[in-house]
């Protein structure tokens, strides 16, 4: 390769990390300002450059279009934060993560409901002809990124080192109680904190825009890349956030230049991987050992936890038993279809119940380890002549002992790193399922998967199947209530609430967590497995970050300690697609998926704030009430 080349794929890759930097100091900015970790900078970047094409469509000149639209996603922040954020009093880390990443979908899911998915072409800020530098093309565009950039940058450390507000946003993150007992209210400060995070957002969003194009799918990759570049960088420093993003835009545009451009994201998430194990403050951070990460426990895990299988845990789970085999005879067709694939996101979400909602720690990247078992299926049954529960067996402990070798390292740490780790592997496993086709088939996939065989029995049918699944998910069940039913349950809930203290009683918290990241793991494996001998294929594609985005919603929905809840949040997040369609109408189209969307993240948003503030739980009780009087006023009749 030559210098121009050389220097070409250098220009390309500044440009694009700039643009990573203005979503990874959003990021920065609301995580120094509120100790919160924002999953929809990056959607702030696309509705900013999504709402600068509608205006210019409309013919508004540019000069004006930018700052409006600017200013549309500075509001979106500050009335989020007020309406969602302000209302969850008492959420934890965790919580305070979903719901952002409840805004994500909400925002992806307005725009793509009302103006649609497909590409809105911008014109440049001072035309479009090409600069050359020394044979070296670049975009006048390009350096309208990079200026603004700079400025942007000296304007943030000048404001959290040198005007009174900034110092104060500081101080409400670094200690919220402190704070107040000086007058500093961390409440409106965590607003401004997020009307400003969304003008950075939507800044970055406008000025890159005229590069490419505007478009709503780019929310997630620029969120992904922003996060990346925050946490390369260090998320507590003005500059951190700058080096890592123009570090990941070098590395990714020399991956794809010299190396191949398909094994781009694995190199570069390999990066941030890497820097996480060896450095997990940054590159210029410094480890937090403060109050950002340290939450008080929330509503739900209030009351003491059994430490043994009780009667009625016996009857409930009875009740489990007979509702379930009642909807294997009472389904129709196209219901049980769909009823099948709920209780394959049912036997994640159990997982998620004990790493989430018991040890307190969030994994975007449970379908790597649904990759795991569903290439182990397709590989060691279609190319190696295993039976199908030995090549079941074989991608649960593989996922275990992956799950092991990350968390050995990650939960060392504290905070959001098993969340950025487990993204990480995610992307990496993404790509390699993609390029490995000796193995997985390539982006086509294995094809010809045959259907679970036990004991010599095929399993063909819905029916079949649907009872094989059924006794899947009551296995994990038991296993997922012995578990929590135990001293081990209790010491996840202290650790969850409070790690320092249960280390002081004895609680081995990395060994504790790292467990209940096996067991999530061993899950999801199972599921993936499930899910490729029922259609006979395993790609790549049904376990992206979008599926991973869905687990969360059920995990939600269900409950954060709530085993058999599980059932209800997968069911939800299978049906709502169909209720859509019965409904609004055909749910693939641009407005019904959008409505999906829109719905996920407005359901994710209202239940994180019923649950933090126990809303969830008083209306539990009084259904649970209303059910409990109406039983007994039939039994008196009788």
């Amino acid at each position: 390769m030559d210098l121009v080349s050389l220097g070409q794929i250098v220009v390309s890759g500044l440009a694009n990390g700039a643009l990573y930097a203005f979503v990874g100091l959003g990021f920065s900015l609301i995580s120094r300002s509120t100790g919160i970790i924002n999953f929809a900078q990056g959607d702030f970047a696309m509705l900013g450059a999504v709402l600068t094409g509608f205006l210019v469509a409309g013919g508004l000149p540019l000069i004006l279009a930018v700052p409006l639209a600017v200013l549309v996603c500075g509001l979106v922040g500050g009335g989020l934060h007020v309406l969602a954020v302000q209302r969850a009093e008492r959420a934890n880390m965790a919580q305070l993560i979903i719901m952002t990443i409840g805004f994500a979908i909400l925002i992806q899911g307005a725009v793509t409901w009302g103006w649609g998915s497909d590409p809105i072409a911008i014109p440049a800020f001072t035309g479009s002809a090409p600069l050359d530098l020394f044979g070296v093309t670049i975009l006048p565009q390009q350096l309208w990124l990079v200026g603004t950039l700079a400025l942007v940058t000296a304007s943030m450390w000048f404001f959290f080192h040198r005007t009174v507000l900034g110092l104060a946003l500081r101080a409400g993150a670094s200690n919220p109680l402190g704070a107040s007992f000086v007058g500093i209210d961390h409440k409106r400060l965590g607003a401004y904190s997020f009307v400003a995070g969304g003008l950075l957002g939507g800044l970055g969003g406008a000025v890159w825009a005229p590069i490419a194009f505007a478009q709503v799918d780019i929310g997630i990759a620029l969120g992904l890349k922003g996060f990346t570049a925050a946490a390369l960088g260090g998320f507590g420093t003005t500059f951190g956030p700058i080096a890592g993003g123009l570090i990941f835009g070098l590395v990714e545009s020399l991956a794809a230049g010299l190396i191949s451009s398909a094994y781009t994201d694995a190199i570069s998430y390999g990066l941030l991987l890497a820097v996480l194990i060896v450095r997990p403050q940054g590159l210029l951070g410094k480890i937090q050992r403060g109050a950002a990460d340290d939450n008080r426990e929330e509503v739900l895990s209030a009351g003491l936890m059994p430490t043994r299988l009780s009667g009625h845990d016996f009857v409930r789970f009875g009740a489990a038993v007979g509702v379930l085999l009642l909807l294997s005879v009472i389904l129709a067709a196209s219901w049980k279809t769909a009823a099948l694939f709920a209780g394959i996101t049912a036997i994640v979400v159990i997982g998620m119940v004990l790493l989430t909602g018991f040890a307190g720690q969030i994994s975007l990247g449970q379908g790597t380890f649904m990759m795991v078992g569903a290439y182990a299926s397709g590989y060691l049954t279609l190319k190696q002549g295993w039976p199908p529960i030995a090549a079941i067996a074989f991608g649960m402990v593989f996922a275990g002992l992956l799950a092991l070798v990350i968390g050995r390292f990650i939960f060392r740490l504290r905070g959001y790193y098993l969340a950025m780790a487990s993204l990480s592997l995610l992307m990496i496993f993404q790509t390699l399922a993609r390029e490995m086709h000796s193995i997985t088939g390539g982006p086509n996939g294995l094809p010809g998967i045959a259907p679970l065989q036990i004991l010599g029995i095929q399993f063909f049918t819905d029916d079949e199947v649907f009872l094989v699944i059924l006794v899947a998910t009551l296995l994990c069940l038991i296993a997922g209530l012995s578990i929590t039913r135990s001293r081990v349950g209790r010491a996840l809930l202290a650790i969850r609430s409070d790690e320092l203290a249960a280390r002081a009683c004895g609680a081995n918290a990395v060994w504790l967590k790292i467990g209940a990241f096996v067991f999530a793991a061993a899950c999801a494996s199972l599921a993936g497995s499930l899910y490729v001998h029922y259609l006979g294929i395993a790609n790549p594609l049904p376990f992206s970050f979008k599926s991973s985005i869905e687990h969360i919603v059920a995990l939600t929905l269900g409950g954060f300690l709530a085993l058999y809840g599980s059932y209800f949040g997968a069911a939800i997040v299978v049906a709502l697609p169909s209720v859509i369609t019965t409904v609004f109408g055909d749910a693939d189209t641009q407005a019904g998926a959008g409505l999906k969307f829109l719905l996920f993240g407005l359901l994710l948003i209202v239940v994180i704030i019923a649950q933090s503030n126990g809303n969830a739980r008083r209306v539990s009780e009084r259904v649970r009430g209303w059910i409990c009087n109406g039983f007994r006023l039939k039994t008196a009749e009788t």
